[in-house]
């Protein structure tokens, strides 16, 4: 890997550590096509030929495979492609010899992706290629088809997977039309799986940064694989940035020697914005491969006010949810996903955070201790030691201490919709009003949704742009305690960060913060056990509490008391490390997070 420079040298170990979680290029050791990295290419008739990308984007006419059924996809082949005798491929193809060295096309529906791929397998295809039907009036022309694993690969299997040995791929109405046409014309279908050299471009640190927080660009640059037998040397990647008024810049940067089969990030020189809003695009090509698929292209943003990792456009599709994991793992019901900003020289003020709910039907229950989402902000680098205490692996972090530096609480109110934003205020948690942020520092802005108290088993969803690709270091949308980065391989999360100066928009919310007169914490600090002591106004239905460390993760069960007013709620502390930890408190009569110490 290139040798760089950064703020934070000590994050490029790390980042060495969590590439092995990114979508790989090559077949991983898994079964099935879902994250082989190749791109289907159409190379004939003429009419028709295109090249097409693996992805979810519902707006994006793409490709998905399959994880664990099926045959990966590890070097380039290339066939004919004709159509299965029975269309729908449900029952044992009557046209073999048609079908054998070939793909065979077939319809999605009337039976499961496997077996239709085990039908065309036995009749001799080389692969299966199923593409949407046309019965689905509410299918766009890019939408694919997979229930909720999708977002682990794509294709979920029933009959006959284990007897596969062939690759499967899904492609979505458009596709589809092109290729039935020009096959019921009679004309001679060739397509190819195909496999880049460039994988995956990275651009800005975060899709949005505000004007004032401009710096230098360390991680731009691309994933780049020799396919070659031999030592790939010579290598130059160029990177052609445009952006608003005319600007336009160009430069090159020579990679290391690459082995055989090796994959490497290489990045270009450190890069420098100018300090004017709008949007920059950077177009990467390399001296060595000119085939389109060889040239990538990100894009960022320079803001008044915003940092987001999302693309500023919103996707109106449902949200995004991931109830799946929900209901279950470590710390089920509990939901936390967020994304990182790095300042830059100057430091900044920040004044809210914006977000958008996507499913308030299905969460919303008009109990208010159970309607409340948190918004936390996070210093990333609370000890300044270099490294982002909240990157980790296996459950291993940095400290825990005093990371939670801002917090906002957002009462559901059950007219939420996802193309409707809202802009909430940050309160520092230390000295009240706005936060400041430090100059150079990563801070995390994440979204916890606690759903044990709202009994409905439902997630929320988020409201979310079109995936955007960033390096683990230093941004990327993620859950704590169970990281989301190939999982969220369709899709951003919008959890934007808004400097001072900011004008919140049409859906602007006051917290309802409880007063601090109506809860006591003793002792502070404690040792074994600590007591919250409620005075509240009136019976409140319910009460919840949660103890959050200084990630904002639950570090106990969430205690619920029903038909409450005045009383004590008592929290076992002896097992958890010396830090400073905080109370989530939730009533009907407003919500609040106040610092515990646990000293041993």
């Amino acid at each position: 890997m290139k040798k760089i420079t950064t703020k934070f040298p000590s994050l490029l170990l790390l980042l060495l550590g969590q590439l092995c979680w990114m979508q790989s290029a090559q077949a991983q050791n898994v079964l099935g096509t879902g994250d082989d990295g190749f791109l289907i290419q159409i190379t004939s008739p003429a009419s028709i030929a295109q090249t097409i990308e693996h992805g979810f984007d519902p707006d994006v006419c793409q490709w998905i495979g399959q994880t664990e059924w099926g045959a990966d996809v590890t070097e380039e082949f290339c066939g004919q492609v004709v159509w299965a005798a029975d269309s729908l491929g449900c029952a044992p193809l009557t046209n073999p010899a048609e079908v054998a060295g070939k793909f065979a096309l077939i319809r999605r529906g009337g039976c499961s992706f496997s077996l239709k791929t085990y039908h065309a397998q036995q009749a001799g295809a080389i692969g299966a290629i199923i593409i949407n039907h046309f019965t689905n009036t509410l299918d766009g022309p890019c939408t694919t088809y997979a229930n909720a694993t999708q977002f682990l690969g794509g294709m979920t299997a029933v009959d006959s997977a284990t007897a596969i040995n062939i690759p499967a791929v899904f492609l979505e109405r458009e596709t589809g039309q092109d290729l039935a046409g020009a096959l019921d014309a009679g004309e001679a279908v060739n397509l190819c799986f195909t496999f880049p050299t460039s994988i995956e471009a990275y651009g800005a640190y975060h899709y949005a940064t505000p004007v004032t927080q401009v710096d230098s660009l360390y991680n731009i640059g691309v994933r780049f694989v020799n396919r070659e037998s031999t030592p790939l040397t010579d290598l130059v990647l160029k990177a052609d940035i445009t952006g608003p008024n005319g600007y336009s810049y160009a430069y090159t940067t020579a990679a290391p020697e690459i082995a055989p089969a090796e994959e490497v990030v290489v990045y270009m020189d450190p890069y420098l914005p100018p300090a004017v809003v709008g949007t920059y695009t950077i177009t990467f090509t390399n001296n060595k491969y000119t085939n389109a698929q060889d040239s990538l292209v990100r894009k960022f943003a320079i803001t008044d006010y915003t940092y987001a990792s999302d693309n500023l456009t919103l996707q109106l599709d449902g949200g995004a949810d991931r109830n799946d994991l929900f209901v279950t793992g470590d710390k089920p019901f509990n939901y936390q996903i967020g994304g990182l900003s790095l300042t830059g020289p100057n430091g900044g003020v920040a004044t809210h955070a914006t977000f958008g709910i996507a499913n308030i039907d299905s969460v919303y229950s008009g109990n208010p201790s159970s309607d409340i989402i948190a918004i936390l902000l996070l210093d990333g680098d609370s000890d300044g030691d270099g490294a982002i205490n909240l990157l980790g692996t296996g459950g291993s972090w940095d400290d825990i201490n005093s990371d939670l530096v801002g917090y906002a609480n957002y009462t559901l109110v059950g007219n939420e919709t996802e193309d409707k934003l809202i802009d909430i205020a940050l309160e520092d948690i230390n000295n009240g009003g706005p936060v400041t942020l430090k100059p150079s520092h990563p801070y995390y802005l994440t979204i916890l949704y606690d759903g044990i108290n709202n009994g409905s088993g439902r997630n929320v969803a988020l409201s979310n742009s079109s995936h955007e690709n960033y390096l683990v270091f230093p941004t990327v949308a993620m859950y704590l305690g169970q990281f989301y980065n190939s999982a969220w391989g369709d899709r951003s999360v919008v959890h934007r960060l808004q400097l001072e100066g900011f004008v919140p928009g049409s859906k602007v919310v006051e917290p309802k913060k409880l007063a601090d007169s109506k809860i006591n914490i003793t002792p502070n600090p404690a040792s074994e056990f600590v007591n919250l002591q409620l005075n509240l106004d009136a019976v409140n239905p319910s009460v919840a509490v949660s103890l959050l460390d200084g990630k904002g993760q639950m570090v106990a069960s969430t205690q619920v008391e029903k038909n409450i007013q005045n009383g004590v709620m008592n929290f076992n502390v002896k097992g958890l490390p010396s830090g400073t930890y905080y109370f989530w408190v939730r009533t009907a009569e407003g919500s609040t997070m106040k610092k515990v110490v646990v000293a041993h």
